[in-house]
């Protein structure tokens, strides 16, 4: 009888990322955000040809990939896609299989955070592909030309934000026996906290909060853009104190130890899927 030599923590962060990466792909609602995307951007084309908008094409733009793209797919669909990569195993117990296979646990989860985030920015990134190609196909409402710096701009918020909302999608999925109801708590509260005078240690705990700040620092957005973008926020230049980024990667960090200590030690039962 021969033993299966365990795999090394890099190997199993590989193939749990490889794997749950592919089923990612599959996944249905994955395709029918991709579709509601291009669906988008047909709206902000004819939106962008329309006499009677007053908006250049960079504020359009911006707009439209701030408030549908960072606003509203990125942190819910990086949420089910975490939650699906991780507690959908929980759920109909396959997790036995894998909790008994020569694994750690740290690199499975690791491996699945990674593949979500990465399934996320290719999601959103798309989404913010297209909706370019949507207002820049109507070049003369931008007063400067057409110009690509918003456009790496929110590609990178898609990539940050995804790392971000992964990590705390991974702590619900491994926490929590109702993720997706934590997750829409999560999101929820974000977004109210956006809207109140609430206080900068509040919205440290948010996404939202430090990719409005990066975002302030890539676009260096006009009073009129900022009151588009922000009509809520006071003073958005006076609470941006340190890094954004750094803001960013913190909390992922804090929450992805979170989900650590809760997948390697606790024991998951073996219940039906509800």
């Amino acid at each position: 009888m021969t033993v299966e030599s365990p795999l090394g923590a890099i190997a199993t962060l590989v193939e749990a990322a490889r794997q749950s990466l592919l089923l990612l792909l599959r996944n249905r609602l994955f395709w029918l955000l991709l579709l509601g995307e291009v669906v988008a951007a047909i709206v902000a084309f004819g939106i962008a040809g329309s006499d009677r908008h007053r908006l250049d094409g960079h504020d359009l733009f911006c707009l439209l990939a701030w408030w549908f793209e960072c606003w509203v797919v990125l942190p819910w669909a990086t949420m089910y896609l975490t939650v699906h990569a991780i507690h959908a195993e929980i759920e109909d117990r396959t997790f036995q299989y894998l909790f008994l296979r020569p694994v750690a646990r740290a690199p499975l989860l690791l491996g699945k955070w990674l593949a979500a985030a990465l399934a996320a920015t290719l999601l959103v990134g798309f989404g913010v592909l297209v909706l370019h190609v949507g207002v820049a196909g109507h070049p003369e409402i931008w007063t400067d030309g057409v110009e690509r710096e918003s456009l790496v701009a929110f590609l990178g918020l898609a990539g940050l934000g995804s790392l971000a909302y992964a990590a705390c999608g991974c702590w619900f999925a491994a926490t929590f026996r109702r993720p997706l109801v934590w997750a829409a708590i999560y999101v929820v509260g974000q977004m109210i906290s956006a809207l109140l005078p609430v206080s900068s240690g509040v919205r440290a705990l948010t996404v939202s909060d430090p990719l409005r700040r990066q975002l302030l620092s890539w676009v260096e957005p006009d009073a009129q853009l900022e009151q588009i973008l922000w009509p809520t926020d006071r003073a958005l230049r006076d609470d941006a104190v340190g890094s954004p980024v750094l803001a960013l990667l913190l909390l992922a960090l804090c929450l992805l130890a979170l989900a650590l200590f809760s997948y390697c030690r606790a024991e998951y039962d073996s219940r039906e899927r509800e």
